[in-house]
């Protein structure tokens, strides 16, 4: 997208309060109206978005400036698919708008952008080596210093829980570590993305409705991604690591049985009644690996986690969990800022009784009915953290893009990470 270019001959864009909802593109003056009853930012997003599907340049007022009018534009601006190339347009916005600010909001949408374009690649290209050269490719881009622990290193550590999610697989299994350092920081913030390149369900397989967009289980590492380039540019005075545990979730004759005992990284032996809930043992392993050999803040796992959660909240929230109660008050306060809806799901002691085990300390299931789905996979998680500083996103009822780029991935709540690091509100 080029900002204010020196040619063209842009559309103006006017907004106009009126008894119903549409828009207006006049062609022969170069206006666009649109009329409201009422601003909603993500109404307004899209129908942006919509508007440069159809026009390449816009004028926007200064008094009408909205960061959401950008974010529209900067969609409408980005081709995440395959398709052979087009004849498309770069877009281009006039405005008079501050610079700073109009970087600072385009540093935001940059950073989804990029989580979303990762996201949505398919996974015959997007492998779990695929995703550690994206990760070297960022770190080198914005000086970040990196650290990559490889499938020997955690076999050599134990990590037996995330490795087991591995063993049908002929990809490897990675944690890698992004780490941006200020000056001196005020406190150090850990953001661990759940990163399954591909998931089958393991034997417990899916169906094959749900498997086909399986390349998306990534979203969580993808996030963390698009956060970690943000930050880099944005540089707030707080240490921040991104990390991603990566690998796919396959079929063979090597894969984990359902019914199986591993023993995790923290010694707890678990029960894998489900191949399927496989993202609570990644993300279990690379935490208490995390508590055990660093010390933090605050650690926030994002992740793909449970279809529950499409059942508990629908497509329009994401769920939010965690001992941490400050930090959860302050992201719902940031993803409020980003027209981005959390929820806070409470972590009650009584659900522990679902994840007891006859053979080992637990199982990765509630029950085969489902019960509190989305809490008992954040309450397995639990079990894998210490003390009170941890924050859990599921954002797999968000997953797919149903209003911009129809059944791509979303990258949901990049944003609102963004703004919880980089503002006062943390």
């Amino acid at each position: 997208m080029k900002i204010n270019p020196k040619d063209g001959t842009p559309y103006r864009l006017r907004m106009v309060k009126a008894d119903r909802e549409y828009v207006r593109i006049d062609d022969k003056n170069k206006v666009v109206t649109i009329f409201y009853k009422k601003i909603d930012n993500n109404q307004l997003m899209k129908t942006v978005f919509n508007i440069m599907k159809e026009i390449d340049e816009i004028y926007i007022p200064k008094t009408l400036y909205n960061k959401f009018i950008l974010y529209g534009i900067s969609l409408a601006d980005v081709d995440f698919s395959m398709k052979q190339d087009q004849d498309r347009k770069e877009k281009a916005i006039y405005t008079k708008v501050d610079d700073n600010i109009l970087n600072r909001d385009l540093t935001y949408i940059e950073g989804e952008i990029l989580a979303r374009r990762i996201a949505s690649t398919p996974s015959n290209i997007a492998t779990p080596e695929w995703m550690v050269d994206q990760a070297k490719n960022l770190a080198e881009q914005y000086k970040l210093d990196i650290e990559i622990l490889d499938k020997k290193k955690l076999e050599e550590l134990g990590l037996n829980m995330f490795l087991s999610v591995n063993r049908g697989s002929d990809k490897g299994a990675y944690i890698v570590i992004l780490k941006y350092t200020p000056r001196e920081p005020s406190k150090r913030i850990v953001l661990v993305g759940k990163g399954l390149c591909f998931d089958t369900g393991g034997l417990s397989i899916k169906p094959a409705r749900n498997m086909y967009t399986m390349h998306m289980d990534k979203s969580g590492a993808s996030v963390v991604l698009g956060v970690m380039q943000a930050i880099s540019k944005i540089k707030p005075n707080v240490e921040v690591w991104g990390v991603l545990a990566l690998t796919e979730n396959s079929v063979d004759r090597h894969s984990i049985q359902p019914g199986a005992v591993v023993k995790a990284y923290n010694g707890k032996t678990v029960e894998i009644v489900h191949t399927d809930a496989e993202g609570r043992l990644v993300l279990g392993d690379t935490l208490a690996y995390l508590y055990k050999n660093f010390k933090f803040d605050h650690i926030i796992t994002i992740a793909t986690l449970t279809g529950a959660a499409n059942i508990a909240v629908g497509r329009y929230v994401t769920p939010i969990l965690g001992t941490d109660k400050v930090s959860i008050k302050k992201i719902i306060k940031a993803g409020q800022e980003e027209m981005e809806k959390l929820w806070e799901l409470p972590l009650f002691q009584e659900y522990n009784e679902l994840l007891k085990s006859s053979i080992a300390d637990l199982r990765n299931i509630g029950g085969w009915e489902g019960e509190a789905g989305t809490i008992i996979g954040a309450k397995f998680i639990e079990h894998f953290t210490e003390g009170n500083n941890w924050v859990h996103l599921d954002i797999a009822s968000r997953m797919i893009d149903y209003d911009f780029h129809k059944d791509l991935a979303r990258a949901p709540n990049t944003r609102t990470l963004i703004n919880y690091l980089t503002l006062k509100i943390r």
